[in-house]
């Protein structure tokens, strides 16, 4: 089984240390990004599975990240995870939001499920 690529980005350093190290816990490669500029740069140099991103960050918030990376890369599995996630002006479609505090476990678990979900043909997937 080959390992996931996740680009986190976090633009809190200490906040980004412990979901990168929650997420390299649970077996992914992760490169980090202090914000959506950072993040497209990584994009660029480098394929990722995953995006998990901050919602509130100086420059370009999370939704407006996800939006530019899905331009290039459509069927990309994206995660927010921030304390203001209701603030999402629009629901993005197949993202999740995860409210901070968020547990090891939980975030481990929700990434894997965008994977997942992402791998599986549309047909496959259950009815919401």
């Amino acid at each position: 089984m080959d390992v996931k690529r996740i680009v986190l980005v976090e633009d809190d350093p200490a906040v980004s240390y412990i979901l990168q190290r929650y997420l390299e816990a649970a077996g992914f490669a992760v490169r980090a990004a202090p914000g959506g500029r950072a993040a497209l740069a990584l994009f660029e140099a480098e394929a990722a599975d995953a995006l998990v991103t901050d919602f509130r960050m100086p420059g370009m918030n999370g939704e407006q990240l996800i939006m530019a990376v899905r331009a290039r890369h459509p069927g990309l599995p994206a995660l927010v995870v921030s304390g203001y996630g209701s603030e999402l002006e629009m629901g993005i479609p197949g993202v999740r939001v995860l409210d901070k505090p968020v547990g090891m476990g939980e975030l481990a678990a929700a990434v894997n499920d965008a994977l997942l979900n992402a791998e599986t043909p549309a047909v496959d997937r259950p009815m919401d």
